[in-house]
């Protein structure tokens, strides 16, 4: 089954709602989809040897929340019917990186030896929701781009910033610019309008988010937890995270209570997080304040949790200051909050969890 072949069909299931703007970045996927099935005979025929990786020119798919990026991205990696293809979410490769770079530590150039063992295990690299805040992965990534570009690498990516906004106002900005006229040259950047959120349509309140901050909100967490934990052992004892140890109010199971404080308030990265998801496949937070726009740390943490957490499918339990939309009102991420707002409105819908 081809991309759109498989959206349809998903459409004539009654899965997802076929849409216009959907149906047109799908016959883009389609189109690059034949020249990677093309591209990977070739590299696999009888003369194999001969023949010198081609890269077939990606998609960079961007636009605001809830348009259904995510879904079409993932139609297509389904559709692809070999085995030499890489999808993960962009936190989930930043830490692969790190990973590979520990290993080759003291190695000539390690980027290049990280680029040719992914070029071995794959020709395609989807990334979802591509999004650049921090200075070392900015230089890291031009690089390594320019590295796996060489060696026939297509991506395929989604993000809701455009190519030129991306690490937008960042330290040494100019560095990266390379490496975002690499992604305008070798993807074609396709723009999604945002007409309907997708995430909002089908939203019910699955009582999973409580505000304010009050005695009421506090027996509700409390109620919660007590209703999913049912009468398994409790404990207070701190958990370990990357060898690190982080205190919780308690923890059960597959299940953990942490105050906002010890998750977001100290000094944390998207690696904690994908740690928390392996271990936990539910996760309450307690006593999340209004975040000041002068606090871009504890915004730049909350962002990524959210993120990491959606993306492992970890339900979240939380009780706050204020609504979702006011958690966060304003400074400099406000753009980047859009997103997480409406992941957070989704993850307290019964569809979430399905």
């Amino acid at each position: 089954m081809t991309p759109l072949e498989y959206y349809q069909n998903q459409s004539s299931k009654g899965i997802i709602i076929e849409d216009p703007q959907q149906l047109f970045v799908m016959q883009q996927l389609q189109h690059i989809y034949f020249n990677l099935l093309k591209e990977h005979q070739k590299r696999q025929g009888i003369f194999s040897i001969f023949h010198h990786p081609v890269m077939v020119k990606g998609l960079y798919l961007w636009g605001g929340v809830g348009i259904g990026k995510t879904l079409m991205m993932d139609c297509f990696y389904k559709s692809l019917p070999f085995p030499e293809k890489m999808r993960m979410h962009f936190h989930q490769f930043m830490q692969l990186v790190h990973q590979e770079l520990k290993k080759y530590q003291g190695k000539q150039d390690p980027l290049q030896l990280i680029a040719k063992d992914i070029s071995r295990q794959a020709m395609l690299l989807c990334f979802d929701e591509l999004f650049i805040s921090d200075i070392t992965d900015a230089m890291l990534l031009g690089r390594l781009f320019r590295a796996l570009f060489q060696r026939g690498m297509c991506f395929v990516m989604t993000s809701n910033t455009e190519p030129d906004n991306l690490y937008k106002n960042g330290l040494q900005r100019e560095q990266f610019l390379p490496a975002i006229a690499m992604l305008k040259e070798n993807t074609t950047v396709l723009h999604v309008p945002t007409l309907t959120d997708y995430r909002l349509r089908h939203l019910k309140e699955a009582g999973v988010f409580y505000s304010p901050l009050d005695e009421t909100a506090d027996k509700n967490m409390e109620k919660s937890f007590e209703s999913l934990v049912g009468d398994g052992p409790v404990t207070t004892d701190p958990i370990m995270v990357l060898d690190r140890s982080i205190k919780i109010k308690k923890r059960a199971g597959k299940i953990v209570w942490f105050d906002f404080s010890e998750i977001c308030k100290v000094p944390r990265s998207q690696n904690d997080y994908l740690a928390i998801a392996e271990k936990f496949n539910t996760v309450f937070i307690s006593d999340i304040p209004s975040i000041p726009s002068s606090d871009k740390d504890t915004i730049c943490l909350f962002i990524s949790m959210v993120d990491v957490f959606y993306d492992a499918r970890v339900r979240l339990v939380l009780s706050a200051a204020e609504p979702v939309e006011k958690i966060y009102i304003r400074g400099y991420m406000i753009s980047e909050y859009t997103r997480t707002h409406s992941r957070l409105l989704e993850m307290q819908s019964t569809d979430y969890f399905l």
